[in-house]
């Protein structure tokens, strides 16, 4: 993945106005005042979202919630990777169970991110998802390597669910 040259444009779906205002602040201090970042747009849901998005000025990355009404960051995705799959997606959620963070995986977003974060960890994700294409956690990473190796055993039909002990072997 290349680096951008111009300002990276940024939309920020979520249904809480606070948290958005809080999120473009946020943007802005990882940005330093260098202009790298440019705040497109803001939308309370993925119906929204799709109202705004302009064919001729896409965003580079949207920074998404999951828990949203009417559409839900799932769906917004989902309807993102089917009309725009080259848009980049942050994951910005309270949700951090591996069911979560594993559909969104699933999804292809390029990155997930506890709300619970820092500015530099808002700074880095940015930075990573420009320049190398995702962003993804040491606990998402890790959860993601789990999800591959059950996979993977059960490929081979030796996953722990494959395993057929008996009587003697069990005590």
């Amino acid at each position: 993945m290349s680096t951008i040259t111009r300002p990276v444009k940024i939309a920020i779906v979520d249904d809480h106005n606070l948290f958005r205002k809080g999120l473009i602040k946020l943007v802005n201090l990882a940005d330093k005042n260098s202009n790298k970042y440019s705040i497109l747009f803001e939308a309370e849901n993925g119906n929204e979202l799709i109202q705004k998005l302009d064919r001729k000025s896409l965003p580079d990355i949207i920074i998404m919630d999951i828990d949203m009404p009417e559409m839900d960051g799932y769906e917004s995705v989902n309807w993102l990777r089917k009309f725009f799959p080259e848009i980049n997606i942050l994951v910005i959620s309270t949700f951090e169970s591996e069911e979560h963070i594993l559909r969104m995986m699933r999804l292809k977003v390029q990155g997930y991110l506890s709300k619970n974060i820092k500015v530099e960890d808002m700074h880095c994700a940015l930075e990573a998802i420009i320049n190398k294409g995702f962003y993804y956690t040491d606990k998402v990473a890790g959860i993601m390597a789990d999800e591959l190796q059950k996979e993977a055993g059960k490929e081979k039909g030796n996953g722990e669910e494959g395993i057929q002990l008996s009587e003697n072997e069990r005590q």
